[in-house]
Protein backbone atom coordinates (compact mmCIF):
# COMPACT_ATOMS: atom_id res chain seq x y z
CA UNK A 1 0.00 0.00 0.00
CA UNK A 2 3.07 2.41 0.97
CA UNK A 3 4.39 1.62 -2.48
CA UNK A 4 1.00 2.63 -4.16
CA UNK A 5 0.41 5.86 -2.68
CA UNK A 6 4.48 6.36 -3.20
CA UNK A 7 4.35 6.12 -6.98
CA UNK A 8 0.79 8.21 -7.19
CA UNK A 9 2.78 11.07 -4.94
CA UNK A 10 5.57 10.17 -7.77
CA UNK A 11 2.94 10.83 -10.88
CA UNK A 12 1.22 13.83 -9.33
CA UNK A 13 4.67 15.31 -9.02
CA UNK A 14 5.55 14.32 -12.63
CA UNK A 15 2.42 15.94 -14.09
CA UNK A 16 3.46 19.12 -12.09
CA UNK A 17 6.45 19.61 -13.28
CA UNK A 18 5.51 19.07 -17.01
CA UNK A 19 2.22 21.54 -16.80
CA UNK A 20 4.65 24.37 -15.51
CA UNK A 21 5.03 26.48 -19.05
CA UNK A 22 6.07 29.90 -17.97
CA UNK A 23 9.49 31.13 -19.95
CA UNK A 24 11.30 34.52 -19.68
CA UNK A 25 9.47 37.00 -21.66
CA UNK A 26 10.94 38.62 -24.26
CA UNK A 27 10.04 41.29 -27.18
CA UNK A 28 9.42 39.64 -30.58
CA UNK A 29 11.97 41.34 -32.15
CA UNK A 30 14.62 39.98 -29.37
CA UNK A 31 12.98 35.68 -29.72
CA UNK A 32 16.14 34.96 -31.75
CA UNK A 33 18.96 36.57 -30.26
CA UNK A 34 21.94 33.80 -29.40
CA UNK A 35 21.42 34.01 -25.62
CA UNK A 36 17.69 32.52 -26.04
CA UNK A 37 19.40 29.48 -28.15
CA UNK A 38 18.12 26.76 -26.37
CA UNK A 39 15.80 28.81 -23.55
CA UNK A 40 12.16 28.64 -23.18
CA UNK A 41 10.90 32.26 -23.76
CA UNK A 42 7.34 33.86 -23.69
CA UNK A 43 6.83 36.30 -26.55
CA UNK A 44 3.56 37.54 -28.13
CA UNK A 45 2.71 38.00 -31.61
CA UNK A 46 0.26 36.78 -33.99
CA UNK A 47 0.29 33.02 -35.96
CA UNK A 48 -0.34 33.38 -39.78
CA UNK A 49 -1.97 30.01 -40.09
CA UNK A 50 -2.92 29.45 -43.97
CA UNK A 51 -4.80 26.38 -43.01
CA UNK A 52 -1.81 23.03 -44.03
CA UNK A 53 1.62 23.24 -43.20
CA UNK A 54 3.57 20.74 -44.14
CA UNK A 55 3.44 18.59 -40.50
CA UNK A 56 6.46 16.04 -39.82
CA UNK A 57 7.51 13.80 -36.52
CA UNK A 58 11.36 13.65 -35.36
CA UNK A 59 12.72 10.87 -34.03
CA UNK A 60 10.21 9.91 -30.65
CA UNK A 61 8.77 13.19 -30.69
CA UNK A 62 5.28 14.44 -31.31
CA UNK A 63 4.02 14.99 -34.59
CA UNK A 64 4.41 19.30 -35.05
CA UNK A 65 3.31 21.69 -37.79
CA UNK A 66 5.13 24.59 -38.71
CA UNK A 67 3.19 28.26 -38.52
CA UNK A 68 4.48 31.43 -39.17
CA UNK A 69 4.58 33.37 -36.01
CA UNK A 70 4.83 37.21 -37.00
CA UNK A 71 4.91 40.65 -34.80
CA UNK A 72 1.78 41.71 -36.73
CA UNK A 73 -1.30 40.73 -38.21
CA UNK A 74 0.01 40.10 -42.27
CA UNK A 75 3.46 41.01 -41.71
CA UNK A 76 5.54 39.17 -44.13
CA UNK A 77 9.21 39.47 -43.10
CA UNK A 78 10.78 38.79 -39.67
CA UNK A 79 8.79 35.44 -39.60
CA UNK A 80 9.30 32.89 -37.00
CA UNK A 81 8.57 29.29 -37.19
CA UNK A 82 6.45 28.07 -34.47
CA UNK A 83 6.38 24.38 -34.53
CA UNK A 84 2.64 23.00 -32.74
CA UNK A 85 2.05 19.88 -31.80
CA UNK A 86 -0.08 18.47 -33.87
CA UNK A 87 -3.67 17.19 -31.57
CA UNK A 88 -7.11 18.15 -30.52
CA UNK A 89 -6.25 19.02 -27.21
CA UNK A 90 -5.07 23.02 -25.45
CA UNK A 91 -1.91 24.98 -27.09
CA UNK A 92 -2.09 22.59 -29.96
CA UNK A 93 -3.15 22.85 -33.99
CA UNK A 94 -5.29 20.01 -35.08
CA UNK A 95 -6.45 18.72 -38.72
CA UNK A 96 -10.27 19.40 -38.79
CA UNK A 97 -11.62 18.39 -41.97
CA UNK A 98 -13.20 20.88 -44.48
CA UNK A 99 -11.22 23.81 -42.67
CA UNK A 100 -7.72 22.82 -42.51
CA UNK A 101 -5.18 23.01 -39.20
CA UNK A 102 -7.01 25.09 -36.40
CA UNK A 103 -5.00 25.89 -33.90
CA UNK A 104 -6.44 25.79 -30.10
CA UNK A 105 -5.27 27.68 -26.99
CA UNK A 106 -4.60 27.13 -23.58
CA UNK A 107 -7.72 26.77 -22.55
CA UNK A 108 -9.06 24.45 -25.94
CA UNK A 109 -10.61 27.59 -27.86
CA UNK A 110 -9.79 28.51 -31.69
CA UNK A 111 -7.34 31.00 -32.28
CA UNK A 112 -7.57 33.18 -35.52
CA UNK A 113 -5.09 35.17 -37.64
CA UNK A 114 -6.04 38.49 -36.10
CA UNK A 115 -6.33 37.29 -32.58
CA UNK A 116 -2.98 38.58 -30.23
CA UNK A 117 -1.33 35.48 -28.57
CA UNK A 118 1.44 34.74 -25.80
CA UNK A 119 3.14 31.66 -26.63
CA UNK A 120 5.75 29.99 -24.42
CA UNK A 121 8.31 27.97 -26.33
CA UNK A 122 12.06 26.61 -26.52
CA UNK A 123 14.10 28.42 -28.65
CA UNK A 124 16.35 27.21 -31.50
CA UNK A 125 18.95 29.43 -32.74
CA UNK A 126 21.02 28.39 -36.33
CA UNK A 127 24.25 28.60 -36.35
CA UNK A 128 24.51 29.49 -39.96
CA UNK A 129 22.07 32.82 -41.25
CA UNK A 130 19.16 31.35 -43.48
CA UNK A 131 19.53 33.00 -47.02
CA UNK A 132 15.48 33.88 -47.29
CA UNK A 133 15.82 37.37 -44.88
CA UNK A 134 11.41 37.01 -44.54
CA UNK A 135 12.24 34.77 -41.65
CA UNK A 136 14.18 34.66 -38.66
CA UNK A 137 17.41 33.09 -37.52
CA UNK A 138 15.50 30.54 -35.48
CA UNK A 139 12.68 28.54 -34.87
CA UNK A 140 10.78 27.46 -31.86
CA UNK A 141 8.64 24.91 -30.16
CA UNK A 142 5.49 26.06 -28.76
CA UNK A 143 4.52 24.42 -25.27
CA UNK A 144 1.68 26.73 -24.53
CA UNK A 145 -0.90 29.21 -26.32
CA UNK A 146 -2.70 31.76 -24.60
CA UNK A 147 -4.74 34.57 -25.81
CA UNK A 148 -2.86 38.26 -25.07
CA UNK A 149 -5.13 41.63 -24.36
Amino acid sequence: MKYLIAMVLVGISVVMVGCDSKGTPVAFASTCDKANDDARIETTGYFNNTGSAMCSKSGNGPMRCPINFVETPGKEDGIVRAEIDLGAGASSIEDVKGKGLTIHDDKNEVIDNNQKVKIVADVNVLDTPREDKKLQNCWVVVKKIEKAQ
